[in-house]
């Protein structure tokens, strides 16, 4: 879910990955300063946590992310500095909060390759779009089909609650276009 009322969100993945840490590396964010160097102007960073207890993103992320022209991040796992990151107007998906940081107890080990989260596998370049009720992967393949479908869903919509408002009978304007 969103950590704050954000708005939607849509862009192509860029995929990061974490995994468990025994303890602080040298360079704990070194993955993360790589993965944010390759600037991906407009993308939506997916990623994927290496615990259930630390917070991965935070504040000073969504301000670094923000100033590279990242739109947002959507993460398995969770985040910390909420009224930081929502003061920097930078649009937030997470499982939920801590206050506990990454350093020692997660490593951003990877980027650009497929992970998992959810129970589904995210590539980068396929589309992710996110609202307040969630997160969808659209598949890079089917970016143009899954927007050229959905268009036309909101054309028959629009028609339909501008009959429905007009007080058409319900029952008819679904009989007529199979939508409600």
């Amino acid at each position: 879910m969103p950590v704050w009322t954000c708005g939607p969100l849509a862009g192509p993945a860029f995929t990061i990955e974490c995994r468990p840490a025994a303890e602080v590396a040298g360079e704990p964010y070194g993955v993360l300063f790589q993965a944010l160097a390759a600037r991906r102007d407009g993308a939506v960073l997916v990623v994927k946590a290496g615990d259930a207890v630390s917070g991965i993103w935070g504040e000073l992320l969504g301000t670094a992310a923000s100033a590279r022209g990242i739109a947002g991040a959507v993460m398995d796992g969770l985040t910390r500095d909420v009224t930081g990151i929502e003061r920097a107007e930078f649009p937030v998906w997470a499982t939920g909060t801590s206050p506990l940081d990454s350093a020692g107890r997660q490593d951003f080990a990877a980027f650009g390759e497929p992970v998992e989260i959810g129970g589904v596998t995210v590539a980068t370049g396929d589309w992710i779009v996110a609202d307040d009720l969630g997160v969808a992967r659209i598949p890079a393949e089917f970016v143009d089909a899954v927007i050229e479908r959905g268009l036309v869903k909101m054309d028959g919509e629009s028609t339909v609650r501008d009959e429905l408002a007009a007080g058409e009978d319900l029952g008819e304007v679904f009989r007529r276009h199979g939508i409600l």
